[in-house]
């Protein structure tokens, strides 16, 4: 079955990526490459996230109405009558705490981004000494910390910037800051090469997010409504 999913999914995102990568000028060297390679793969993704948030958008703001509902039935009953208001108000809502969690779309869509960008740039022969400003060999650790690698730290940290600058809710942030761990645990000894191009794919988010929260500010919409409505009732 994996033998399966293999050949029907993940090989053909490896000759799109294949794709992609050579149509890119030599001239800007395997680094730069891998840079544009990681700008482009954003830009063409972005619809796809673009669709994504705004059904995030709208689960938060069924999230926020269940809330107020729950909220209330909190304040006037106890025990079992509580629990089983509770379940009618998710009832009527149609809204399934387990489902909400389990069916997270952006998060599996950056699994499988992750995953597949890491297989194919693990296998990239164009990685073996090349050099990318004070990264000697993009096939190797940067080692540039006093032996240490240096550049996961950065990626990391620009990736909680990005984290802070996109989820609003307490929740959804521990959930990026949790995925932001664990992308340093698994790049940490990769290949420099791998690092720099989720460095520059964590920029990229950052910018974007920033941008979204400076159009959200003029235009706040229904969600920043909704939201501080209930903050205000709390």
């Amino acid at each position: 079955m994996l033998a399966d999913l293999h050949g029907v999914f993940v090989e053909p995102l490896m000759r799109i990526y294949a794709m992609m990568f050579t149509a890119l000028p030599e001239w800007l060297g395997t680094g730069g490459r891998i840079v544009i390679f990681s700008v482009v793969l954003n830009l063409l993704l972005m619809p796809l996230y673009q669709q994504m948030e705004k059904r995030s958008r709208g689960t938060r703001a069924l999230r926020l109405r269940v809330a107020q509902d729950v909220d209330r039935m909190r304040r006037h009953f106890k025990g079992r009558e509580r629990f089983f208001y509770t379940r009618a108000v998710y009832r009527q809502h149609g809204y399934r705490p387990l489902s909400q969690l389990l069916g997270s779309a952006d998060l599996a869509v950056q699994v499988v981004v992750f995953f597949t960008v890491f297989h194919f740039l693990s296998g990239l022969q164009l990685l073996q000494g090349a050099a990318f400003g004070p990264l000697r060999d993009l096939s190797r650790p940067d080692g540039l910390l006093a032996g240490m690698n240096l550049l996961p730290f950065v990626m990391t940290a620009i990736n909680i910037g990005a984290t802070f600058a996109y989820a609003q809710e307490r929740s959804r942030r521990m959930q990026a800051l949790l995925l932001a761990g664990l992308f340093l645990v698994l790049l940490y000894n990769s290949p420099s090469g791998l690092v720099l191009y989720w460095t520059a794919n964590n920029l990229f988010s950052l910018a974007r997010n920033s941008l979204g929260n400076l159009l959200a500010k003029r235009e706040p919409g229904e969600f920043r409504r909704q939201f501080s409505e209930l903050q205000q009732q709390r």
